[in-house]
């Protein structure tokens, strides 16, 4: 779990549930909602469940009186005329209490500091219900539509002290007045993949079985970073361990398709009684349970119907049985009346791997309607170009978008038929639908898949970078790059990326994770031409950079910035990108290197020879790894650009860099700041940059730089005819030392600024270093 503020960027970890309602992280104080957000399968619904669990068994929170949980999901089936109080939301839809229900209310009402709200599912509330048509409720006892209570509970205008948590899928609206904390789900790091498997199996010979199989297989360790395709494949791996001793998941190209035709597969045995079957007679004995199970899945699609009602399972003639198999959970319905359960699949993705299913083994399913939802899902500023299928704006793009829209379960069918139509599974599905109509829903797809890929990147807006025609594609191109490698076509692939009409791929802020990688190598190791790829700011981690190493041989430009990268996964980088030596920029800025891995950079800065530009700020560099990086850099003969910021090097490191800018022949920007530099750090860049003459920028923000040290400064200005601009703000230089700078620079009129905001200086009183303009206070 990490906080993000409202522009999006990380604030740090949470590693205990305890810490939801404090006072770190908060970007609103007026708000009264922390707000947890992930993509599906992150474990937003299980954080609620281990939320309550704590609060039951009295480890956390004991200061609450009373839970209330609520599911956007489960009011789906509300009728719209319905009207309830307030009391009702919480005694007839939630709980009932032992004692008198409105003495109890009325202490609700008097304490509500008392009470802790969880609303799950935000973006799963139906879409034809606005906020911007809310019927105001001025008091508790006023009735209104149990959707509009929930917002006004959210919002504080009903029980404003309570405490509540919201949870919703990645890229959902919510809106800021609500919100007092951001933080998002980011899945299992390495280390956490490690304790779950701990966790999950007790036998250390089946702890180390599972582990040597995640280091061998990539594309296996990548989707075990998401908490829910963890579970299920370790469940899958049990039940074959216990079946068959030698179980492995060998393939390197097992694929999300194929986990989920394991789960059916299992679960279809499972109603056999202990009969085992191959996969192919599973399949073909239970293909009536499929169609059933798929035919109520993908009614359910267009609405964002995950719930289902009694007379809804009765009216598509379901036997009670096929309810029973695994695939469905029950759902008490929230109407205080004890009638008929309704259910829901266990996930939202099994539903959408069941829709795909039924599209496709359903021999008078249409192509239209095989490909209708890359229709919904698909992107384009200019619809015009796009065929009839895809004029579809997305969400984010409408002046009235809808708040509630989110489309992931959407594209889940999609990236399913991708796969289920995939050469490798037409043996099985062969038992299940004619071939016939297999071949003409294949071709369709693939033409679907070029056209989408084709049109996508064509039409988005993009500029020029670093001489590169950079387009930022967004969550979109993740998405058809996922379909494409879901496919394993090289074939289809290199169709796909003739259609890449850009050679720098920007997908930052788009909730990438290390599953995600693999796609989009294996998407862009088919393009014919070196590329530049940006993933900054996402969750692709050490996984993500192993599941990058089949293109590296194509990148020029790797930004990796902001994405819990560690020592390992710069080990990667140092082995792959010396391998080829054609990176000329590489960002790993706010990551997780130690000094344990500063001895792969300075591998990646000796052994790459066209490298230009580094980025390593806000990592966790101290003094020895800076002397490691800078000593490198000494013999170096290609950076221009080194940016250190955020550090802890020290005077140590400081004057590491130093001897390695003394005499450098090409570095035009160092950035050393916030690291911890005294006076005596200072005094030694000072000293080196009187022989450099190639540093036009140097930044020294925020360090401990004292008067002390801009002596040696200004005996460096006095010689020094290269340096444009010098940075020193957030030190500690006072009006003497300014104006020693001002002295020196009545001998340098190559100097454009010496920037000294936020240092003690006294401006009151006129003083040398106020009458030049290249001092900026």
């Amino acid at each position: 779990m990490e906080l993000v503020n409202d522009k999006n960027e990380t604030m740090g970890r949470i590693n205990d549930l305890s810490s939801l309602f404090d006072d770190t992280g908060v970007i609103n104080e007026e708000g009264g909602t922390t707000f947890i957000y992930g993509d599906a399968g992150m474990g937003k619904t299980l954080l609620i469940q281990k939320l309550l669990n704590m609060w039951a068994k009295g480890e956390s929170y004991s200061d609450i009186k009373f839970f209330f949980s609520f599911s956007f999901r489960r009011f789906v089936l509300s009728n719209a005329n319905t009207q309830l109080s307030l009391k009702d939301l919480l005694f007839r839809y939630n709980c009932h209490p032992d004692n008198d229900p409105e003495e109890v209310f009325r202490y609700i009402l008097r304490f509500p500091e008392t009470v802790m709200f969880t609303f799950d599912g935000f973006d799963e509330m139906q879409s034809s219900f606005g906020l911007n048509n809310i019927p105001e409720v001025s008091l508790p006892t006023d009735t209104a539509h149990p959707l509009a209570l929930l917002i006004h509970l959210l919002s504080g205008k009903l029980l404003k002290t309570s405490r509540k948590v919201l949870t919703a899928r990645t890229g959902c609206q919510v809106p800021g007045k609500f919100v007092r904390k951001r933080i998002m789900l980011r899945g299992f790091a390495t280390e956490s993949l490690m304790e779950y498997t701990n966790l999950f199996f007790r036998e250390p010979s089946i702890q180390t079985c599972i582990l040597n199989q995640l280091e061998a297989n990539h594309n296996i360790s990548s989707l075990c970073s998401i908490p829910l395709f963890c579970w299920i494949i370790f469940k899958s791996f049990e039940h074959f361990h216990f079946r068959n001793k030698s179980h492995t998941f060998s393939s390197s190209s097992v694929t999300l398709t194929d986990i989920f035709l394991l789960i059916i597969e299992v679960y279809l045995n499972s109603s056999n009684r202990g009969t085992t079957r191959s996969q192919a007679e599973t399949y073909k004995k239970g293909r009536e349970i499929l169609l059933l199970v798929g035919k109520l899945a993908y009614s359910g699609m267009d609405n964002s119907a995950f719930l289902f009602d009694y007379d809804t399972i009765t009216s598509l003639n379901i036997p009670e049985q096929y309810l029973q198999l695994g695939f469905f959970r029950t759902v008490k319905n929230y109407d205080g009346c004890g009638g008929n359960s309704s259910f829901e699949f266990f996930h939202v993705i099994l539903q959408s791997f069941f829709t795909a299913l039924f599209l496709v083994i359903d021999s008078g399913t249409s192509t239209t309607e095989l490909l209708k939802y890359f229709g919904h899902c698909a992107y384009s500023p200019q619809q015009k170009f796009l065929p009839k299928l895809m004029m579809c704006v997305w969400a984010k793009k409408q002046k009235q978008a809808d708040p509630f829209a989110n489309n992931d379960h959407l594209q889940f069918i999609n990236l399913f038929l991708c796969g289920l139509l995939s050469k490798p599974k037409q043996v099985l599905l062969e038992h299940l639908v004619p071939p016939s109509v297999l071949k003409v829903k294949r071709k369709a797809l693939k033409q679907q898949l070029f056209r989408s890929v084709k049109f996508h990147l064509k039409h988005l807006p993009r500029s020029c970078f670093m001489g590169y025609n950079c387009v930022h594609a967004l969550t979109h191109f993740i998405w058809m790059a996922r379909c494409v490698c879901e496919t394993q076509s090289e074939k289809v692939g290199k169709y796909v990326a003739k259609g890449i009409c850009a050679d720098y791929i920007k997908l930052s802020f788009c909730g990438a994770s290390s599953s995600d990688c693999g796609a989009i190598s294996f998407l862009l190791n088919q393009y014919q031409k070196e590329i530049a790829l940006e993933l900054d700011n996402n969750n692709i981690n050490d996984y993500g950079v192993k599941e990058l190493i089949p293109c590296f041989r194509k990148l020029t430009v790797v930004r990796l910035s902001v994405n819990q990268i560690t020592d390992e996964g710069v080990r990667i980088l140092a082995e792959e990108l010396t391998k080829y030596k054609i990176i000329i920029y590489l960002g790993l800025y706010k990551n997780l290197i130690t000094d344990n891995g500063a001895k792969h950079v300075a591998h990646i800065i000796l052994g790459c020879p066209l490298l230009q530009q580094l980025k390593l700020g806000y990592n966790q560099f101290t003094g020895v790894g800076g002397r490691e990086i800078a000593e490198a850099l000494q013999r170096n003969t290609s950076l221009c650009e080194v940016g250190m910021w955020g550090n802890r090097i020290g005077d140590e490191g400081a004057q590491a860099f130093a001897e390695a800018i003394r005499n450098h022949s090409c570095l035009e920007v160092l950035s050393l700041a916030c690291n911890e530099i005294t006076a005596v750090g200072g005094k030694y860049i000072a000293d080196a940059l009187q022989h450099n003459t190639s540093i036009k920028t140097l930044w020294l923000t925020e360090n401990s730089i004292t008067d002390e040290a801009t002596e040696s400064f200004a005996e460096m200005l006095k010689v020094n005819k290269t340096l444009k601009q010098l940075w020193l703000n957030k030190n500690n230089i006072t009006n003497y030392g300014a104006n020693i700078l001002a002295e020196a620079l009545g001998y340098n009129t190559n100097l454009e600024e010496i920037c000294l905001h936020n240092n003690p200086l006294n401006l009151d009183k006129k003083e040398p270093f106020q009458m030049d303009s290249r001092i900026r206070t």
